[in-house]
């Protein structure tokens, strides 16, 4: 159960009615609720009363901290903007403050072919250094979660969290729910991953007898895979093969998805079909909130485009098919 906190400033009843309503309306809110629990502590170290947001008062909660970065402070202020459309929707009239913050994303890592090659050669000839039940299902798993994110670009935490009940079997798709930015989507498997989706959970009902929660159960199968595991087992096994340490970056498992997007843009490209066209699409099959943060990839294809043309390949065909052990 997600920690419950207290508010106790002079404006504490008006944030807890703020979280309320976010999280009956669907939102998780959990980190939000520790973000609110420090505003209340601010509002009530200043002595603030009961009243509206203003510049004044707003003024050094919105001030950029020594020991922070430029994101924390954007998503703290954004925590702030909900906030004042919330009391001022009560008729409480509150300041709405802008965000100025502007910070460069990191540069994206396309995979060539042979470094997805070399990549999924060691994620399938994985054997665990402790031979136990946990650490073969483990290995077992890691194959198809790191080709469901490879083949549908979906992020680190949306494919390590996902339910068995949001997943489709019979129809060939996952809902994702309260992705990034709080955005909910459905996105469908190509026949070949639908496939070995389905192989790999009749593996984890018939030939373990789990009935699983998650697609992807983590070291107690109550709980889903950690995210921050999966990257740090997808840099275990990159530091494995052969272009360690020769790349211009150093590729995460980001970079799968990455590698995904660029190749389907690349893919329109030579067939003539439009990106403009098809940017509609692609952003909501992302999860994107606007269509900036899918242009972010575009910068990408010109630097990329060479590369996987000379290779002349899609993912599938570059992925091997899951062996199971």
């Amino acid at each position: 159960m997600p920690e419950k906190y207290n508010y106790s400033s002079s404006i504490g009843h008006h944030i807890q009615g703020f979280i309320d309503e976010k999280q009956a309306s669907g939102y998780k809110y959990y980190n939000e609720s520790k973000w609110m629990e420090k505003f209340d502590a601010y509002w009530q170290n200043h002595n603030y009363g009961d009243t509206g947001l203003t510049q004044a008062n707003l003024e050094e909660w919105l001030r950029k901290r020594e020991t922070e970065g430029a994101g924390c402070l954007m998503h703290r202020t954004s925590i702030i903007r909900e906030f004042s459309l919330y009391l001022n929707g009560l008729g409480i009239p509150s300041y709405y403050p802008s965000i100025e913050v502007r910070y460069p994303k990191p540069p994206a890592y396309v995979l060539t072919d042979e470094e997805l090659k070399a990549f999924f050669h060691q994620v399938d000839n994985f054997v665990p250094r402790k031979a136990s039940k946990m650490s073969s299902r483990m290995a077992n798993e890691y194959p198809v979660l790191f080709r469901l994110i490879a083949c549908t670009g979906l992020r680190n935490s949306e494919a390590s969290h996902l339910s068995i009940e949001n997943v489709d079997f019979e129809k060939g798709c996952i809902e994702i729910l309260n992705g990034k930015g709080d955005k909910d989507r459905i996105v469908y498997l190509s026949e070949d991953l639908l496939v070995i989706c389905r192989d790999y959970y009749r593996y984890l009902c018939e030939e373990l007898g789990m009935n699983p929660i998650w697609l992807f159960p983590g070291k107690f199968p109550d709980k889903p895979v950690n995210s921050s595991t999966v990257s740090d087992r997808f840099t275990k096994f990159w530091n494995k093969t052969e272009f360690k340490g020769k790349t211009a970056l150093k590729p995460c498992v980001h970079s799968l998805r990455h590698t995904m997007i660029t190749r389907r843009i690349n893919l329109w490209v030579k067939q003539g079909i439009s990106f403009e066209q098809m940017m509609p699409y692609l952003c909501k099959f992302l999860g994107h909130k606007t269509f900036s943060d899918t242009y972010y990839y575009f910068h990408y294809i010109e630097d990329s485009a060479r590369i996987i043309r000379e290779k002349d390949s899609t993912i599938s065909k570059v992925i091997p098919e899951v062996v199971r052990r």
